[in-house]
Order: C-alpha cells, then structure tokens, then sequence
C-alpha cells in the first residue's frame, strides 16, 4: 500500500490542549448539499450506533518531544461558537432525539469561514458546542500548519434539524461532513478524491487528537483504506498497536463493529465526525 509522507515533522509539534459527494443541483459554495445515490453513506454510518467509551488520547511518541499525559476533556475549555445567525436565535442551540430520527432548536449556523476552515453548504447548522468544536480544532490546525489551505466543512444540519435528504443521519446538529487535508495542499471548493497517497496524514491526526482531548468525538466515519494508511504513519512515528487498537477498526476488517473510527462507504472524499450529546441536552439528546 501507497502511504503518505511521514509524520516526522509533525513530533516536534504540540496541540494547545493536548456525507456524500456533490452534483451540480446548486452552484457556487453549496454543491455539497446534495449526492449521486450510488456516493451515499450505508448503514453503518447513518444508524444509529451503540455509543464506545471515552477514548482517552494516547502519549505521543517519547521521541517527539511530548511526555506529558493528554489533559482529561474538562481540561480543555472550548470558546464560545461564531454562529452567524446570532442576533436571530433564542438562547444555545438544543439537540433532540437520536442523529437519524431527532430535531435541532435554535440552531447555530457556522460563519461562511474563520480560521483554518470555510463552509460551502447553507445546512451549516449544529449545537453550539459543535460549531465551537469545529472552529476550535480548525484554528488549532491553521495555527500549526500556518501555509495549509482551511479546511473543507460540508453537510451538518438543516436549520431545525429532521429529515435531510440524501443522509440518513445529519438530523440534530451533531453530525459533520469535512474533506480530507491533502498533501498537494490546493485550495479547495469542495470534496476531492483522496486516496492513501494524497492524504496529509499530520495534519488530519493533529485533528482528531485535538477532537479526542475534548472527549465529545462519538465516531469517524472513514474509507477503510485511509483509515490503514493514517495507522501505519502513526506506527512508523512511535506509535504503538496497543494505543491505536482502541481507536481504529483497522485492521480488524471494514464489516467489524470495533473502533472509534470506522469504515463507511462513500468516504473517499471526506470523512464524518459524529459527537456525542452535549450534556446539558440529556436526556432528550440520544447518543
């Protein structure tokens, strides 16, 4: 298999703090809205999924330089979300039901772009703590990686959540649709074909590792073959199968039920993160 480039360059770095593809039925920056139905996700990312324990994020390497143990997630204090219908909204934002069957009130709408990201979907709405861990995560990124192109944020909500065809999930404001970094580090207006050649393995993990710190990821729906490449890179930097397994489906198989993050069809070009419930929307909120 075809890997990436080495994450070498990124062990000398610390975090801070530790779905479908598109057609032309809308034009400019909201393609992404809609899929060619042989694109959609499959069951397994749009279900309903019994919810895995917290994760905690594994040491970083001895070798890179960072020997501390990752903060716990309430050590990680997010800033309040840049919601671009602020002034029309009634209070924080409340996520109802599960992801494939819920609601979303009073929604926040990410801004069009900020630090380190761009939006290119009107159905940009989530909770607050979503867009906040969005924004956040996306700075933290630009912030290491200053010359990278912002990242690709596609599909989350409709404004009061329901039923948002072609995903059978994406109902209650806790589902995101992002496009890989790419090695080649063009800007980009939309999701792009990533294969385990062309995906920047540094600057997704330092991503996820960021998300994980804040234990409010619930799942990563990922093509299985960009799953195996991210793993070995982490491997080839100190990494440990043991401190992986917990995270990884690879390489149990793309059909095992194992894993934070799991295989989906239809995630060539972007990858789905799913949060767990805010606490404060218990228990209406269902993971």
């Amino acid at each position: 298999m075809r890997r990436s480039g080495t994450l070498a360059g990124w062990m000398s770095l610390v975090v801070a703090f530790g779905c479908s593809s598109p057609d032309r039925r809308d034009d400019g920056l909201d393609r992404m809205e809609f899929a060619d139905d042989e694109a959609l996700d499959d069951d397994v990312a749009d279900s309903a999924l019994e919810p895995i324990p917290r994760i905690r994020v594994p040491l970083r390497p001895k070798s890179s330089g960072s020997r501390q143990q990752r903060p716990v997630a309430t050590e990680v204090t997010l800033p309040a979300p840049r919601c671009a219908n602020q002034a029309e909204r009634n209070g924080p934002a409340r996520s109802v039901g599960q992801v494939t069957d819920g609601a979303l009130e009073s929604g926040c709408r990410i801004a069009s772009s900020g630090p380190g990201y761009h939006s290119t979907n009107k159905n940009g709405y989530g909770t607050d703590e979503t867009i906040a861990l969005l924004q956040w995560a996306a700075a933290q990124m630009s912030q290491q990686f200053p010359s990278s192109p912002p990242l690709v944020i596609g599909a989350i909500a409709k404004e009061s959540g329901g039923f948002y065809p072609p995903h059978k999930s994406h109902q209650s404001g806790r589902d995101v649709d992002i496009g890989y970094p790419r090695t080649d580090r063009k800007l980009q207006r939309q999701f792009v074909p990533t294969d385990s050649g062309s995906i920047d393995n540094e600057r997704l993990w330092a991503l996820l590792e960021a998300w994980l710190a804040t234990g409010r990821l619930g799942f990563v729906f990922m093509d299985y073959q960009l799953q195996a490449a991210l793993y070995h890179d982490l491997l080839d930097v100190g990494y440990t199968e043991a401190q992986l397994d917990p995270i990884f489906q690879y390489p149990a198989g793309p059909a095992v039920p194992r894993g934070l993050i799991r295989h989906a069809s239809g995630h060539a070009d972007h990858f789905h993160l799913r949060f767990r419930c805010p606490d404060g929307d218990r228990p209406a909120c269902i993971d």
